[in-house]
């Protein structure tokens, strides 16, 4: 695979997670009820993002040997 698609896939799902995360845990700290389907749609994500990564990471390690 090549090494830029193996970037751009691990940068946009670890951008992903990060603005999810950030949303999910601003909203509760600031003390926003954000609705149930939002809540959802932003855990989806979270779970499709993180394979994503975890494989992305890995191919990038393998390629830099």
């Amino acid at each position: 695979m090549d090494s830029n698609k193996v970037n751009a896939m691990w940068s946009v799902s670890l951008l992903i997670i990060g603005v999810a995360t950030f949303i999910l845990a601003g909203a509760n700290i600031i003390g926003l009820t954000l609705p149930d389907i939002a809540v959802r749609i932003l855990g989806m994500m979270d779970l499709i993002a993180l394979p994503v990564l975890g494989f992305s990471t890995v191919k990038k390690f393998k390629n830099s040997k």
